[in-house]
Parts: structure tokens; sequence; C-alpha cells
């Protein structure tokens, strides 16, 4: 079952809302402790079009329209990275950005914009709740944790600190 959204009415409401509380919005959609989150599966319940193309240079790129949504992704990008690169270009999509298109990759736009998309992602594939269980789960591996937990939600090393950090994980 694909579900649709109208932008008109989650601008209205969202408007105050942080990049995590939109993120959040959509746990409704998928099983926040199923990990990693299938992100192109997600990204098809939402209605939203799906595709990876050979992108020289370019990570990303998210259209919005009134009536359809794309997110094309770099096909030669990691697993790891091609799923957090779907997730951010996903924030652009649900998140009031200003511009129908948004394009990640060497050149960075609107500041602003791409942190809270970071902050997005990070969120909606690597959820506060599960992250908090699973570093629970692991606690006895202090050595391998980080690594653990990455392979865990399928993101990098890279990230996982990032997010570990950003949560206040001790």
């Amino acid at each position: 079952m694909k579900y649709s959204f109208d932008i008109g009415l989650r601008i209205a409401n969202f408007i105050s809302m942080k990049a995590q509380d939109y993120a959040r919005s959509l746990f409704k959609y998928f099983d926040t402790e199923e990990i990693p989150v299938d992100m192109p599966a997600l990204v098809e319940k939402l209605g939203i079009e799906f595709r990876e193309e050979d992108l020289e240079g370019i990570d990303g790129i998210a259209f919005k329209g009134e009536k359809s949504q794309l997110i094309i992704v770099n096909k030669n990008l990691s697993p790891e990275r091609r799923r957090f690169v779907i997730a951010h270009e996903l924030a652009h999509i649900v998140m009031p950005h200003a511009t129908t298109y948004q394009i990640c990759g060497r050149e960075k736009g609107n500041a602003r914009m791409e942190s809270d998309a970071d902050r997005f992602a990070a969120e909606l594939i690597m959820p506060e709740s599960a992250m908090r269980a699973q570093w629970e789960r692991y606690r006895d591996n202090k050595e391998y944790r980080v690594e653990v937990l990455a392979d865990r939600f399928g993101v990098s090393p890279t990230a996982m600190a990032i997010r570990i950090r950003h949560l206040g994980l001790k």
C-alpha cells in the first residue's frame, strides 16, 4: 500500500518542528526496532519515485512537486553511504525546504538545510530509541561497540560515532 503526502498540509502542520521530529513523523510507516531501515522500501511506501543512477560528483538529488516526488541516488556509493543519502534526500522532500530540487554532492547548498537533512537522516536510519536499546545490548563489547552498531544499522563507523556523540551515549 502506498502512502502519499499533501505537501501543503505537511508544511502547515510541521512548520515549527525540528529535523528529528520530521523523521519521527515517518516512524508510523515502519518498525523502528527492525534495523537496518530499508530506505528504498520506505521511500516507495511513501509514494516517492526512487532511482539509482551513475551520477558523477553527485551523491543524490531530490525533486519535489505538488503531485510527484523523486529521489535519485548515485549507484556508485557504498551501501552505507547510499542509505544515508536516500534518507538525506528524503528530508528535502518531507521538510519544508524552499526549493523544488536539491542536489547533494561536492557542492554544498544552503548550510542550514543540509545540516537539518543530515539530522533528519541520522534519526531516520538510527532512531534514538533503537540506538539506546542497541547501545545497552552491546554494553559489554566496549572495544568494538561502534563497529558492531554501525554494521547492525547499516551505516559507516564514522556516521555511527557521530550519532553516538550527538545522543550523548557513554
